[in-house]
């Protein structure tokens, strides 16, 4: 049985089964940028066989209580897909922090983890189900938005071609964006050429073939090899040939290694 509480939260769409608490196991279809919880004592099943990334945080019940002392543990209770778009840029800082690994910063990862808490004891106290997505950010749209992202990331994505695709205005449609996953459009934009751009790199080191990162650049939409690695520091804290590193050694970035990546 879980010792500890466990918070998830979806960057990429998850499909699969799942049981919670002894129940019968039932599909699930979690969409992107959604929030999951489930309390520690809580027995859980999933498997997935079509998802992408996927954030995991497992925190000791004590220093749950410790950083949430409103929340009584009978309150805590299990949901899944939640739509909390405060929650995107924790998710996003305690990821950047987990591919750092050892050289992250402690008060900067503490400080992330007393922030995700935090939120979700507000969410508690609120009442987590009732966070939802901004209304007309439909689950149909935020796909098409998504398939448009995906079928063209080697080209110029332009607002308007979005808001014509998802039958809204240009500033309409940046604006619910937002509202609804905690992100802009562009920023999504950028996580989807990065994660192509790993999923490149990850490819051609399990086939032990030599990464050219100037082609990995031009297949995934970034105008150049040092636009790429400036997005990937600014989002995973680390350059492209630093996560080629990683991968080859099976191992996390050593702490001599905070100086070229802070």
């Amino acid at each position: 049985m879980p010792t500890r509480h466990v918070i998830g939260f979806t960057f990429e769409r998850q499909r699969g089964v799942d049981a919670f608490g002894g129940a019968r196991r039932r599909p699930f279809d979690a969409e992107p940028w959604r929030l999951a919880f489930t309390p520690a004592g809580c027995d859980v099943f999933s498997a997935s066989d079509r998802g992408g990334e996927y954030l995991v945080l497992s925190v000791a019940p004590e220093t749950f209580a410790r950083l949430a002392p409103g929340i009584a543990t009978s309150h805590l209770q299990q949901f899944t897909n939640v739509a909390d778009p405060l929650f995107t840029p924790l998710a996003t800082g305690l990821r950047r922090a987990t591919v750092l690994g050892a050289v992250a910063p402690r008060l900067a990862m503490e400080t992330l983890v007393a922030a995700t808490v935090e939120r979700i004891s507000v969410l508690f106290a609120a009442g987590a189900q009732r966070a939802q997505p901004e209304r007309c950010m439909t689950s149909r749209r935020l796909k098409r938005i998504l398939d448009h992202f995906e079928a063209r990331l080697a080209e110029d994505i332009r607002l308007v071609d979005l808001a014509s695709d998802t039958g809204l205005s240009e500033c309409y449609l940046a604006r619910t964006f937002r509202a609804a996953t905690g992100t802009t459009l562009h920023a999504a934009l950028m996580e989807r050429r990065i994660a192509r751009a790993r999923s490149l790199i990850e490819a051609a080191t399990r086939r032990g073939t030599r990464t050219n990162l100037a082609e990995v650049a031009a297949a995934t939409g970034f105008s150049s090899h040092a636009h790429m690695t400036t997005a990937f520091r600014r989002m995973l804290g680390i350059t492209p040939s630093e996560w080629m590193r990683v991968l080859a050694s099976g191992s996390a970035l050593e702490p001599t290694d905070h100086s070229t990546v802070g």
